[in-house]
């Protein structure tokens, strides 16, 4: 049986292939208008969120302990982003009642206890 097999194979062959089809004619390229890149956010990197989002609030608290000794200072949030990490950096930037403006970042670990890594005073 197995010989039989084999000589059918061998005898009859691969089918022979249609002639090959004429290639289209290239399409004529029109260039885009120019705009701005369209930058998809940076894996493991900082993106954007808003300032006014609920989870910031002990995150600004913290922030502004750390700045100032002032009790219940406050501040308001002009810019916020946030990274994933082991827990969750937020890079903001506040500007306080007193008219100072900081670049703050603030580590909330995984445990939910937040670290101030960075704050840096802008002199504007």
């Amino acid at each position: 049986m197995i010989g039989l097999f084999v000589l059918v194979l061998a005898t009859t062959g691969p089918e022979p292939l249609p002639p090959a089809a004429p290639a289209p004619a290239p399409a004529a390229v029109v260039p885009a208008p120019a705009a701005e890149p369209v930058r998809a956010p940076l894996v493991g990197g900082f993106a954007p969120m808003s300032p006014r989002a609920p989870e910031l609030g002990p995150v600004v608290q913290a922030a502004i302990t750390h700045i100032t000794p002032q009790p219940r200072a406050k501040g308001r949030v002009l810019v916020a982003e946030r990274q994933v990490v082991a827990g969750m950096n937020y890079r903001l930037l506040l500007k306080l009642r007193d008219g100072s403006r900081w670049r703050v970042v603030v580590w909330q670990k995984l445990d939910g206890t937040r670290q101030v890594t960075e704050a840096t005073r802008e002199d504007r």
